[in-house]
């Protein structure tokens, strides 16, 4: 599987006061890249907390008793390093790329952030414009307006809808003691994973970390959980009337949550369905008749829930038969066995994408914490290559009629005239 003599070494530490500390060794690499994850975000708020997750992102980069704003900026530009940080739903993730030899250094300011963010009240006055007019930018853009529109839609009455810049009212109302308090009840030692990729060393690593996170307040957040017997919302069509050249959609079937047994399977599929130039989608819609420039699946997958979503960008006149023939792909599925060249070559996409990853350590010091969160350990590379290897045709035809075959998905659309409505 590996041309190289090993293949890269992972290692995962519990530190005495609950904090996990995952470190994937990949040597002979001159980067390397530590991030600090923490497993509690929009979906563990409160209506008054709505973007809380987001907003205390942005203000862990505006100071510490220790260091200023432009302090952490200087020190992270002096040393080389590129520091950034996201939220999704289920956490909020701080990390820097640098010299894996300045990887300690580079962890002192991360950790300085993560623990002892003062959220100065000046700077979430500034701060707080920001996240406003990003939220504005959000309803601009068609894409991102029905992507986050549909998530909402699609997982709506479960935590997991809620949106993850929060609102104009929520933003414009929480005070600095209400963030501080999300934050001091949320980053949590339990809910904390230290991640690092390159040409490191593991035991330095877990030293720094139970030196640097040992302030850290013990515990595990209290995290929200969805009725007993949730469902997402599928088998429903919305939307949205602007005045704009294209209608832009999303349509999405419900799927297992994270760790399924069917993830290798589902991955295959996908990347048959709509990733790339040869998949399903993007033969039939683009190249066959036209119909948008861009289109492709993508699974987002979750703790307790997950989905497969298709987007598209068409014109008007022709949204609906995009919808039906997006859907058609899905069901062929159920319907035909595919042929050996194509999953072999879908096999090939997936292992080469993974192997070329290991190449980029952002994307394995993300890929690392995000296994260890979801599967409670890092996943090997190889393994989860070999599992890839194994699927068959049936199999793939299998899971197709297990998920699909009887769902009508849900549609949410923007754009001019009426929209389309549910495949047909």
């Amino acid at each position: 599987m590996f041309t190289s003599s090993t293949p890269p070494k992972l290692r995962l530490t519990t530190l005495p006061n609950g904090v996990r500390v995952v470190s994937q060794q990949i040597p002979g690499m001159q980067s390397a890249a530590i991030g600090i994850r923490i497993d509690s975000s929009t979906r563990n708020e409160q209506p008054d907390t709505g973007g809380a997750s987001h907003f205390i992102e942005h203000l862990l980069f505006k100071g510490t008793p220790s260091r200023t704003a432009d302090q952490i900026t200087d020190e992270f530009n002096s040393i080389g390093a590129r520091a950034n940080a996201y939220t999704s739903q289920e956490e909020v993730f701080y990390y820097a790329v640098s010299l894996a030899s300045i990887i300690p250094a580079t962890f002192d300011i991360l950790a300085d952030m993560f623990v002892h963010s003062s959220l100065p009240e000046e700077e979430v006055e500034k701060e707080r414009g920001v996240v406003l007019q990003e939220i504005l930018m959000n309803q601009d853009n068609p894409s991102r307006f029905i992507y986050n529109q549909f998530h909402q839609g699609f997982w709506q009455g479960h935590p997991l809808g809620t949106p993850i810049l929060g609102t104009a009212e929520t933003i414009g109302a929480i005070s600095r003691e209400r963030l501080m308090e999300h934050k001091l009840s949320n980053y949590l030692t339990n809910a904390t994973i230290v991640s690092v990729a390159g040409n490191v060393d593991h035991d330095q690593i877990a030293e720094q970390a139970a030196r640097l996170l040992g302030e850290l307040p013990t515990g595990t957040p209290k995290g929200k959980k969805a009725a007993a017997g949730y469902r997402v919302a599928v088998g429903d069509h919305v939307h949205y009337t602007r005045t704009m050249e294209q209608t832009h959609f999303y349509m999405g079937y419900p799927l297992p949550p994270a760790g399924n047994e069917h993830r290798h399977k589902l991955a295959v599929f996908n990347q048959i369905l709509g990733s790339g130039m040869n998949s399903r989608l993007f033969r039939e819609v683009r190249e066959r008749r036209g119909l948008a420039y861009t289109v492709y699946s993508m699974m987002s997958s979750y703790t307790d829930s997950a989905g497969l979503m298709i987007y598209a960008g068409t014109g008007p006149e022709r949204a609906q038969e995009a919808v039906d023939v997006c859907h058609a792909e899905v069901l062929r599925f159920c319907e035909e066995t595919v042929t050996d060249e194509v999953l072999a070559a879908a096999k090939e996409q997936i292992r080469c994408a993974r192997l070329m990853a290991l190449d980029d350590c952002e994307t394995q010091v993300r890929r690392i914490s995000n296994t260890t969160s979801l599967l409670g350990a890092p996943e090997p590379i190889e393994s989860s290559l070999e599992a890839v290897a194994a699927v068959s045709a049936d199999e793939v035809r299998e899971v197709a009629q297990l998920l699909f075959r009887d769902v009508v998905p849900r549609v949410e659309s923007v754009g001019p005239g009426e929209g389309p409505g549910l495949p047909r």
